[in-house]
């Protein structure tokens, strides 16, 4: 397809998609026992291969080493003086790898089985039976064993009065003490008190402080008056003498888990260096119109603390207090259904554990089973050493570095169905069905049903950059580089970002030792060394009708989303020797880098040629997805490449994942059921082998904060 391609259309391409995984059970010897390490085997080979890597787009490499500051990294070199910018040998084996699992089928070796989303609870009163309770007692791991129930449903306190019967906001934190005098009135269909005169500081009732985030809006008043413009309400509750042992119901403590996961309060305590988690983290709660201060929560942690309010939805049975669920907030966190991540990937796919059964990719680059245990608790050591040595890519000549100011870029987002789940035509435009059912986005929604939609949807891939100029952060920051660190974030945004790269042409050569591999077996190295080998024979027909222009490649480093790493390759055998040449001195075997390509592909299954041709032809083509579309769900429409592109363009539509996400709004009626709102319909990322990536631009209709957060 020509470079135009969609320019005129209101799209945009995701800076990623998925590859397949094989579905089909692997044939027999798929995994199987490596050729060990102990002596060069008859009918295997040792040598040296040589690539040479060119620079399609910037490359940006950070934080290679312990203490690195951003600064890509410098060695000395002979031929050179002083220290030069190389590409270190452990950058390359990984992405090598990486796409070697792909190019082979081989096992999800960096994968966390153990994954389950979480996901915002949709802004209704919680069910009937849901209570206050104070954390008396904690065990190592911040699971509670001890609290104590707050009996009665709550009372909504405003912050006013609070605030007068404790001496000021700054006095206002969870677990404050206080007495409440009187029922209150109902509103919203809970009870609430505002008059001063009626709240007192001590007492045997607690707060509960959380984030003011859900007060934004002005609310009707349903009893008259005056709109509840942005007023402030705690939960408080009168606590029991009775302090009690909690005990879980099964999977309750471990979906509270899985819940905080994916929280702004998580993600900032893991980007600080000397996180500490042993003592509650208060942060300040502020009025969303004013900022004025309004009293002090504990930050969302992957544990509880002595003293912590929560909401539970309890069973009192004697002394024991049994929990069936478990909340920070009235608007909280759900974790998305049953299933971890390994339940929704092929079993086959899961990583190797047995030294002596490997797949194609672990018995080239090695294993390590990072999960098995002894019967004892210590840990159990199932590795196996690779055949496979990188050497550090050396630069042609010596290359300039141009600081880089990168805008935020979070960690992946797996709990986004419309992007990581299988697609499912059955769920596709729809909306789930009924009041209390999820969006279909969700893990665990309606679009699972009947298996439909089980799987993740494969291998996560960067599309390819060869014309860098177009990408649109290279577009937004060509005339100033510290735009969206000065214009666009505010300066304090944690997920702001800096690095230093090699520019686009750069050329950089390295050595690949490889042990004891067989012919195939190599074929596979130098495929995923350089991907054209294995991919040209694919695509003779769009070759054909593209004059030969078709060029695959491969990434390295980091910044990929934004359109750094891309390389082409090229690779040649330097040495090959069997036992005879190695060990005797007689001539070297006669193999061919194609040969070694061929004995590669006469191993692979027709599924996995299937994606060989069908979507690695498009995932590893540069400028496969048309370069000026590409970036995540935007804030307004992408303009054309020859066009301006303002920075403020790149900010994340909000709007894009909650119109997306196969729900509904509802609203409660006055005879107390329930009617359905505006719809938002399930959309899905197309798939890699889909003949256009693209997805309609959704603007964001109310811009939020551009320091909140990064991207999926």
């Amino acid at each position: 397809m020509s470079d135009d391609r969609g320019a005129r259309r209101d799209t945009f391409v995701n800076p990623y998609t998925f590859v397949s995984l094989p579905k089909g059970e692997p044939e027999a010897g798929w995994r199987c026992e490596p050729a060990g390490h102990e002596r060069l085997a008859a009918e295997c080979y040792s040598g040296v291969v040589e690539v040479e890597l060119t620079a399609r787009s910037p490359l940006l490499l950070r934080q290679v080493y312990a203490g690195a500051d951003g600064s890509f990294p410098r060695r000395a070199v002979a031929g050179f003086e002083g220290r030069v910018p190389y590409l270190p040998g452990s950058s390359l084996a990984g992405a090598v790898r990486s796409l070697h699992e792909t190019l082979a089928g081989g096992c999800l070796r960096v994968f966390n089985g153990g994954f389950r989303p979480g996901y915002r609870d949709q802004v209704r009163a919680r069910p009937p039976g849901w209570r206050l309770a104070r954390v008396d007692e904690v065990d190592e791991d911040g699971r509670p064993t001890r609290m104590q129930l707050c009996p009665q449903a709550p009372v909504w306190v405003e912050s006013a009065a609070l605030h007068r019967a404790l001496g000021g906001a700054e006095h206002l934190r969870t677990g404050a003490r206080v007495t409440v005098d009187g029922p209150g009135e109902e509103v919203f269909g809970r009870r609430q008190v505002q008059e001063p005169e009626l709240v007192r500081g001590g007492g045997d009732w607690v707060v509960l402080v959380t984030d003011a985030g859900t007060r934004r809006r002005t609310r009707k008043n349903p009893a008259g008056g005056a709109a509840l413009r942005g007023r402030y309400f705690c939960a408080a509750g009168r606590l029991d003498d009775t302090v009690r042992a909690a005990v879980f119901d099964d999977g309750v403590w471990e979906g509270f888990l899985d819940s905080v996961e994916g929280t702004n309060d998580l993600r900032e305590f893991r980007q600080e260096t000397a996180g500490d988690d042993s003592r509650p983290c208060w942060k300040q709660v502020r009025h969303p119109r004013d900022g004025a201060l309004l009293g002090r929560r504990i930050a969302a942690r992957r544990r509880l603390y002595a003293e912590q309010v929560v909401w539970v939805l309890p069973e009192v049975s004697g002394q024991t207090l049994v929990l069936r669920d478990m909340a920070l907030a009235v608007v909280w966190r759900h974790a998305g259904g049953v299933d971890r991540a390994r339940e929704r990937v092929p079993a086959h796919a899961l990583a190797c554990t047995s030294p002596r059964f490997l797949c194609p990719s672990c018995r080239v680059f090695g294993s390590a089973d990072t999960e098995t245990r002894g019967g004892r608790g210590r840990a159990e050591q199932n590795a196996y050493r690779g055949h496979v040595r990188f050497g550090d890519a050396l630069p042609r000549e010596v290359y300039e570095t141009r600081q880089e100011w990168l805008p935020p870029m979070g960690a992946p987002k797996p709990g986004a169905g419309q992007f990581y789940l299988n697609r499912d035509q059955g769920s596709e435009n729809t909306t789930a069905a009924g009041v209390n059912a999820r969006p279909l986005r969700e893990w665990g929604s309606e679009g699972d049903g009947g298996g439909r939609r089980r799987g993740l949807r494969g291998r996560k891939q960067y599309w390819l950059t060869g014309t860098p100029g177009n990408r649109p952060y290279f577009r937004a920051s060509s005339k100033n580089p510290r735009v969206f660190h000065e214009e666009v974030y505010e300066p304090g945004n944690k997920m702001l970002g800096r690095g230093e790269s090699v520019a686009a042409g750069a050329v950089f050569t390295a050595r690949v030792h490889f042990e004891n591999l067989g012919e195939a077996d190599l074929g596979g190295l130098l495929c995923a060394l350089d991907p054209a080998l294995l991919l040209e024979p694919c695509d003779a027909p769009d070759r054909e009708a593209n004059g030969g222009r078709i060029e695959y490649g491969w990434a390295v480093g980091g910044g990929r989303p934004l359109g750094f790493g891309t390389v082409t390759s090229r690779v040649g055998l330097v040495r090959v020797d069997d036992a005879a040449s190695r060990y005797l001195g007689g001539a070297g075997p006669a193999v061919e880098v194609s040969q070694a390509v061929q004995a590669f592909r006469r191993t692979a299954s027709e599924e996995l040629k299937d994606i060989w041709k069908r979507q690695l032809t498009k995932v590893l083509r540069l400028d496969w997805a048309t370069p000026h579309q590409v970036w995540y769900p935007p804030a307004v429409r992408l303009t054309q490449p020859d066009r301006p592109l303002h920075p403020q363009s790149l900010l994340p539509s909000f709007t894009f994942w909650k119109e997306t996400t196969g729900g509904a709004s509802w609203t409660e009626t006055e005879k107390g059921g329930w009617k359905k709102g505006t719809e938002f319909p399930y959309q899905q990322l197309p798939a890699s082998a889909a003949p256009d990536p693209g997805m309609n631009v959704i603007p964001q209709q109310t811009q939020g904060p551009p320091n909140r957060g990064g991207r999926r």
